[in-house]
């Protein structure tokens, strides 16, 4: 009779009275050989912690997502958790489509990540965001090539990655024009710039961020400096797209370059010869790298949906996903616990690759956060590809966008 009467009771409960999963939507921006990572990191929490149920989507590379984000916001349809580019903070803050979280961080977590990583999510003394996918830029080269070259060494500085590369610049099927080239250099605006304006002493902007400053004595130093790297020193294509010069890298064609340390598994388990990995090289006695990546950014508007979503996030960043993270891709953990931990040393001393992104740390920065940062960059793009594939002049191109994106952002 019990057993009836239990069958009953459960016929009329309401379907929609049982408790359901607290679902939890991911936007992030890692593909390639990362989504099959990311994925399996939210698998994996769904199911360690029952009743939860996280949904990861990628939705396009950094720049792809944040434009999808910032439409999402207009709609009021935005993801519980997404990744945010930090270059792209202020523009979240600026709109306050974000609130600061200080006074809802445990302390445990504030004071295992470091301030370092903290002050790339904080504005006016307030954090915005955890920190999530930190890179460093390093310099990949091939060391196969450098062997056939008879190269001995490494390019720790300017002057020697010039040296070395009038090895590496051959011209093998006698045509007068090399085949093999020994650098690249990325047009991609203040991504591609950065390191080398910063290690000539230079910066984007005025103080107050007001202006940005192109025509300034280390820009023009560092524009220049790279364009005699084709046309003066003649070790670098001259028009050459980033296509171009990142599929000749791939194949061997071109010996070395800048590239995130994100790349780093990618480039040991998939391309063809053996990678090895420096620092930036010096320019002056001074060595400069980005401190690039994202923050996780909690969206969600309900209390309870909120503290799932915090669960998430510091789940994701805890001392073994950083470190599983680091030695899967060559991001820089973001912990104490995680650096200065037994099995992270031992892990670097067998693949000295990897250790160079966090002994990057040491000179690197992060990029300039203004809300007008995409306009900024796609601008910058253009300019570079006039100097660099348009033969313009580096002088006249620089003045030219000067006055272009300080127009546009003064008119804001």
């Amino acid at each position: 009779m019990r057993r009836i009467l239990l069958v009953l009771l459960l016929l009329l409960v309401p379907f929609g009275a049982y408790p359901k999963d607290t679902e939890i939507t991911f936007w992030h921006s890692l593909g390639f050989h990362v989504k099959e990572i990311v994925d399996g990191l939210a698998l994996e929490y769904s199911e360690s912690h029952p009743g939860v149920r996280v949904t990861p989507v990628f939705q396009g590379l950094y720049e792809e997502l944040q434009v999808k984000m910032l439409a999402a916001a207009v709609t009021r349809d935005l993801p519980d958790v997404a990744q945010v580019q930090l270059e792209y903070m202020n523009t979240y803050i600026e709109n306050s489509l974000i609130d600061p979280i200080n006074s809802t961080i445990p302390p445990e977590e504030r004071d295992d990540i470091l301030d370092l990583f903290w002050d790339l999510v904080t504005k006016d003394g307030n954090i915005y965001g955890v920190p999530f996918c930190i890179s460093t830029t390093v310099f990949f080269y091939n060391e196969d090539a450098f062997r056939k070259a008879g190269v001995e060494g490494e390019p720790s500085t300017w002057e020697e990655m010039v040296s070395i590369g009038k090895k590496l610049t051959t011209d093998t099927n006698g045509d007068g024009k090399p085949d093999n080239y020994a650098v690249m250099f990325w047009m991609d605006g203040f991504y591609g710039i950065a390191p080398f304006l910063w290690a000539n002493g230079g910066d984007f902007f005025s103080s107050d961020k007001r202006r940005i400053l192109l025509t300034s004595e280390e820009m023009v130093r560092t524009i220049t400096m790279l364009h005699d790297l084709a046309y003066k020193h003649r070790i670098m294509p001259g028009n050459w797209t980033d296509w171009e010069s990142g599929q000749a890298f791939l194949t061997g064609n071109l010996a070395m370059g800048p590239f995130t340390s994100a790349a780093i598994s990618y480039g040991e388990q998939n391309l063809p010869w053996k990678l090895r990995i420096v620092p930036m090289p010096s320019v002056n006695g001074r060595r400069a790298s980005v401190l690039g990546g994202s923050a996780l950014v909690n969206f969600a508007q309900k209390r309870k949906q909120r503290s799932e979503v915090d669960s998430f996030i510091y789940w994701l960043v805890n001392k073994e996903n950083t470190i599983r993270l680091h030695e899967k891709i060559g991001y820089v953990p973001v912990r104490g616990s995680a650096l200065n931990s037994l099995s992270l040393r031992a892990f670097d001393r067998k693949n000295p690759n990897f250790k160079v992104a966090i002994d990057t740390l040491d000179f690197a920065r992060p990029l300039p956060s203004h809300p007008e940062f995409y306009k900024i960059n796609e601008r910058l793009r253009e300019m570079l590809q006039e100097v660099f594939l348009g033969a313009a002049d580096p002088a006249e191109a620089l003045k030219k966008a000067e006055e272009e994106i300080n127009r546009m952002i003064g008119e804001q």
